[in-house]
């Protein structure tokens, strides 16, 4: 299983998206700044804000760049708290993409 998270850091007020097989393990190294130099770098109290779970990599990816493509933190801010839009990108990652969220 392949999953596509989204991380929120409260005191930076931003949102990171990636894709991972251990969402926990990759929290933490967020939260630790394991990547040097990273974007998530510029805090430590990242936390899970959603995520999707896939059957492999490539369909994570391809919801990871739809994600990513939108750069909205207020679309990602109403798929945390609204069912109905979490359902439409569902929706539009079957049919756009042909992928199936687990």
């Amino acid at each position: 299983m392949h999953f596509v998270y989204v991380i929120y850091s409260p005191s930076a007020d931003r949102y990171y998206i990636g894709e991972t097989v251990d969402i926990a393990g990759r929290l933490i190294q967020h939260r630790i700044h394991h990547y040097a130099g990273s974007f998530t770098s510029i805090a430590n109290d990242w936390e899970i804000s959603f995520s999707l779970k896939f059957k492999d990599r490539v369909s994570a990816l391809k919801a990871e760049a739809h994600l990513k493509k939108s750069k909205s933190k207020v679309y990602l801010k109403r798929l945390q708290n609204d069912e109905d839009a979490m359902l439409k990108l569902i929706e539009i990652l079957a049919v756009k993409y042909l992928i199936e969220v687990i």
